[in-house]
């Protein structure tokens, strides 16, 4: 069976549950600030292209703290 194929949001400003769901974390919010687009809370929106922007440095801090645990491991074994 192949993966199931996820299709991404038809518009750009997600509610703070679908912001949640888009990223896979069920009911926890990424560190990413809504903005605002009208008084109260329900006027929060997650900007689709802030939560991909956070997604993708996920993947840059990884390898970032990666090549930081093997330099310190080289000056070990130096």
């Amino acid at each position: 069976m192949g993966q199931a194929q996820v299709k991404p949001p038809a518009k750009r400003l997600l509610t703070r549950a679908e912001a949640a769901a888009y990223c896979g974390l069920g009911s926890s919010l990424p560190p990413v600030r809504p903005k605002r687009i009208r008084p109260g809370k329900q006027g929060l929106r997650y900007d689709v292209r802030d939560l991909d922007a956070w997604i993708d440095n996920l993947d840059r801090t990884d390898e970032a703290d990666a090549n930081d645990w093997l330099n310190r491991l080289d000056d070990k074994e130096d």
